[in-house]
């Protein structure tokens, strides 16, 4: 029997074992009446906890196969069990972990809420599917949606919230199913649950529900976005869960005026100003770091070396990329380069137009010497190696001699 269909608000209830049975999950308890709700529509499971023989037994999950037929997997194992002495006729208390079936409670009576609300303000946006599997909770829908959508839906379903309208559940034969002015068909036949919020909503429903609309406040949309099929999926929370994210964000609004010394509500104009003089601090140090890569490249060409070997060491590493990009601009260049900081080296090696050398066999030479590994095109190759700043210099050297006097592999 399910008592979670009759009350929501039912904690406590007495049973006694029908069935017992061990999976590669662990042991599984069916009992002939139960208050704990199964994996099913959206809506999680209850977890919480069966006493038996003077045992206290954790419930992990459950699970529904069949209609009536509620199953209650233990955190045990099957010699535990045995152990227990659960077999057929044994008694047991079952208790519901009540603060997580609240939080279920309120998500999936705020998710009836919002799904009437949601074709209140457009008869397009029908709810496609649904999660309630945390607290950031989903609703799926159809047609164009966008911002003010957002905020009138999330106003509506605040307005019939505080209204603070009953939620009732009750059965009927699916013959009288035409007599209700259902949200949607229902899924099901025979005997059909139904839930109706006031006259504002009724829908075929299995799950566990508030008594009243103004239990699942605050309802909060956090935002919305396009998913398959040109579908939008809406984030919601709902009551303590609502609450939560809004004292975490409080918190953090809080801390962050405090830092930039500004009001809560001058948080966006300084985050943006700031922004704005970050993207420009950047423009500005690019464009330095660019003027120093080409006054190193300047520097080495006008020793008349042929090719230019440098090794970037400390700080310097960092001004590789641009000190390549230099080396590349400059015709005739070939360029050996390496950047050394905290024992890992990295090596470049650059051909500027009309060099007529394939950089490629070269960096292979200098890496199999280094033990590192790397690749790239024909006039621009890079690897990395595990090595200190000499000696990436004494490789480089031995490559640039090697090239000078007609290619000597180096080791």
């Amino acid at each position: 029997m399910r008592l979670d269909r009759y009350d929501s608000y039912l904690t406590n209830f007495h049973a006694h074992v029908a069935e017992v049975r061990t999976d590669a999950n662990g042991t599984w308890v069916r009992l002939d009446r139960s208050a704990f709700y199964p994996h099913a529509g959206g809506q999680p499971h209850d977890v919480g906890e069966l006493e038996a023989a003077g045992a206290r037994l954790r419930v992990i999950d459950v699970r529904a196969p069949a209609d009536d037929e509620v199953w209650h997997l233990l955190d045990l194992d099957g010699a535990t069990a045995n152990a227990t002495g659960l077999r057929p006729g044994t008694p047991v208390v079952g208790a519901i972990d009540w603060p997580r079936r609240w939080r279920h409670m309120q998500r999936h009576s705020a998710q009836h809420l919002l799904s009437a609300a949601l074709i209140r303000v457009n008869a397009a946006f029908g709810t496609l599917a649904v999660s309630m599997r945390g607290p950031d909770c989903t609703i799926e829908i159809a047609g164009e949606f966008g911002e003010a959508h957002l905020a009138a839906v999330e106003a509506e379903a605040n307005l019939v919230a505080r209204r603070n309208l009953p939620i009732d559940a009750f059965e009927v034969d699916e013959s009288r199913l035409g007599d209700y002015d259902l949200r949607r068909p229902s899924k099901v036949g025979g005997i059909v649950r139904l839930v109706a919020i006031g006259q504002y909503d009724i829908v075929a429903c299995g799950g566990t529900h508030l008594r009243s609309t103004a239990e699942a406040l605050p309802i909060k949309l956090l935002g919305y976005e396009r998913v398959r099929g040109g579908n939008t999926r809406i984030t919601f929370r709902a009551g303590v869960e609502a609450l939560d994210d809004y004292g975490a964000k409080h918190a953090w609004v809080t801390h962050l005026g405090r830092l930039f010394s500004v009001p809560a509500g001058e948080l966006r104009g300084r985050a943006e100003r700031l922004l704005a003089d970050l993207a420009a601090a950047k423009r500005e140090a690019a464009d330095w770091r660019e003027r120093v890569a080409t006054g190193l490249a300047e520097g080495l060409a006008s020793t008349g070396s042929n090719p230019l070997v440098a090794v970037l060491e400390g700080a310097d590493a960092d001004l590789l990329t641009e000190l390549m990009d230099a080396c590349q601009k400059q015709a005739g260049c070939v360029a050996l380069l390496g950047a050394a900081n905290g024992g890992h080296a990295q090596l470049a090696f650059i051909a500027g137009p009309g060099a007529g050398v394939d950089v490629r066999p070269l960096l292979a030479d200098a890496l199999t010497a280094l033990g590192g590994r790397g690749g790239g095109r024909a006039d621009r190759a890079q690897g990395a190696a595990e090595a200190d700043p000499g000696r990436v210099r004494e490789v480089l050297e031995a490559v640039a001699n090697g090239l000078r006097g007609g290619w000597t592999h180096v080791r």
